[in-house]
């Protein structure tokens, strides 16, 4: 079921292999030895972390910053049915012990006829279990609930944002809204990598990474065809 409008989460380990080797090669040629990154929109983090493990075995000093807006369910319990709930506590889905229904209007019928008490929800992190232990072992990696339409502006030497900021996830102005408020966290020099992973094809990222120079950016790698909206990022 999907997380606010249009969010859906999937994601796995080494998910973005060719993309993040990419990214490495990059970073080494045109990056300091001490980078800032932030992961924008990762799900679990599980990816982020691939991409901090990458890195840093390459690079003197790296910090990694994951961040997901939606990165907590809330559940309540009503007899045997437990009715979750996405960040916002907007009814997602009811379940019956290991059955869940997957009509929409169907589970919010039963989610109204349930009533359950909504000041008493338990809180449920969708964190990689292995990302919360990096995050509390290594001050390098940290996580943080963050949109990437209100992003926080510090700046970073690499921002990455995949999977989310395409047609596919939200229409075209909402995107071009987002790309316009994450583009001014990229320092000067500094990569910015948009795309999507093809899954469906061959696995490959769909990707490009982009350089600031200055007001504006050049593209510097396509990977799979590149993100598909190259020609916005190139003209802000």
């Amino acid at each position: 079921m999907k997380a606010g409008p249009y969010t859906l989460k999937m994601t796995r380990q080494h998910r973005h292999w060719h993309l993040d080797q990419a990214i490495l090669s990059t970073a080494r040629e045109l990056l300091p030895a001490s980078i800032a990154v932030h992961d924008m929109a990762a799900s679990d983090g599980v990816t982020s972390l691939d991409l901090f493990n990458l890195l840093s075995e390459a690079i003197p000093e790296v910090r990694v910053r994951s961040s997901d807006y939606y990165d907590t369910l809330w559940a309540a319990r009503r007899g045997p049915f437990h009715i979750f709930y996405d960040k916002d506590r907007t009814m997602m889905q009811v379940a019956l012990g290991p059955f869940a229904l997957r009509n929409r209007r169907a589970n919010l019928l039963l989610a109204r006829v349930l009533s359950p008490d909504i000041e008493a929800l338990e809180r449920i992190s969708l964190l990689h279990p292995n990302v919360i232990s990096k995050a509390k072992t290594d001050a390098r990696f940290t996580v943080a609930s963050e949109s990437f339409f209100e992003p926080e502006q510090a700046r970073y030497d690499i921002v990455r944002v995949m999977n989310a900021l395409g047609e596919r996830n939200f229409p075209r102005p909402q995107v071009e809204r987002a790309v316009s408020a994450v583009a001014p966290t990229v320092a000067d020099g500094g990569l910015l990598v948009l795309g999507r992973s093809a899954d469906e094809i061959d696995g490959r990222s769909q990707a490009t990474i982009f350089q600031r120079l200055g007001e504006r950016f050049v593209g510097l790698c396509d990977l799979a065809g590149g993100y598909e909206l190259k020609e916005f990022v190139l003209s802000i």
